[in-house]
């Protein structure tokens, strides 16, 4: 369609200051970051992003976000400001990549995610750190694989956790692979759609973010996938940008001052602890 032809060209012109504003962020951030391998492919890798300070034995809650670039683009590293909620929270969070398309594609980057789980938790017993019920969150096809994960906790549970993710943050992200074309590539992956997987769906919370002018990735996935969320039993919220775009949904990821960035930190606070105070 026309409009959504202009609306994807709205989204490309606020790339360079979205990618500015991004990478002063992660200039800024005060946090211990190091990279971990966890196969042989050189895109096999994570980043574990611990609060200053932090102890390898201290009872930190875990958190998992995955990056945006349509499975082909974007690293951990330039979307590392995400992280900061988390670590506001005091989180442990795991920013992993994986292979890409062409020689890689849906299964075989789910695959990577399910490696990056175990390598995470054989992580965390190796070097003390304790493990806990996590989080998971993602931006773009990055929400594609946060919402994946966490509804099959089996493969949690396989890779050495002890449950699947208390919540899920899903931004701007494709939830129904049936709406993106062209149809021939996606549909060999309905199983990987998370709309036609949601029997765990209840196990979970879910905030959803999403722009009603979103050029990259319909609206109408976030509003489909959070009706389907409800039917199912499952305790959600669809945060609608009215006139947002593509980028809308990630502008939390530097700015503070967002709309939505009080929403996000009020989302990924553990229960029972205290928000911090102003100033």
């Amino acid at each position: 369609m026309l409009h959504q032809f202009y609306r994807a060209l709205n989204d490309g012109r606020g790339l360079p200051e979205y990618w500015r504003r991004s990478a002063a962020s992660r200039r800024a951030m005060d946090c211990q970051i190091s990279r971990h391998a966890y196969g042989s492919h050189r895109r096999q890798y994570l980043l574990l992003l611990e609060p200053p300070g932090t102890q390898p034995a201290d009872p930190l809650p875990w958190a998992f976000y995955f990056h945006g670039g349509g499975w082909t683009f974007g690293t951990p590293e330039s979307f590392s400001p995400a992280a900061r909620p988390w670590l506001a929270a005091g989180y442990r969070v795991v920013l992993p990549s994986y292979r890409r398309p062409p020689r890689h594609w849906l299964s075989d980057i789910a695959a990577d995610c399910r490696d990056a789980l175990a390598f995470t938790a054989d992580l965390a017993r190796r070097s003390g750190r304790p493990l806990s019920t996590p989080q998971v969150g993602g931006i773009s096809a990055g929400g594609h694989l946060a919402a994946l994960l966490a509804l099959h906790p089996d493969w949690w549970t396989q890779a050495g956790w002890s449950t699947g993710p208390e919540k899920a943050l899903l931004c701007a992200a494709p939830l129904d692979l049936g709406l993106l074309r062209p149809a021939m590539l996606f549909r060999r992956y309905n199983t990987l759609s998370p709309l036609g997987n949601l029997t765990a769906a209840a196990r979970t919370r879910w905030l959803l973010l999403h722009g009603t002018h979103d050029g990259l990735v319909a609206y109408r996935h976030s509003e489909r996938f959070e009706a389907a969320l409800t039917a199912a039993g499952a305790e959600a919220r669809l945060f609608t940008l009215e006139k947002g775009g593509h980028l809308d949904a990630g502008r939390w990821t530097y700015d503070d001052r967002h709309p939505t960035a009080e929403l996000i930190a009020g989302f990924v606070r553990p229960a029972g602890s205290v928000p911090p105070g102003p100033g």
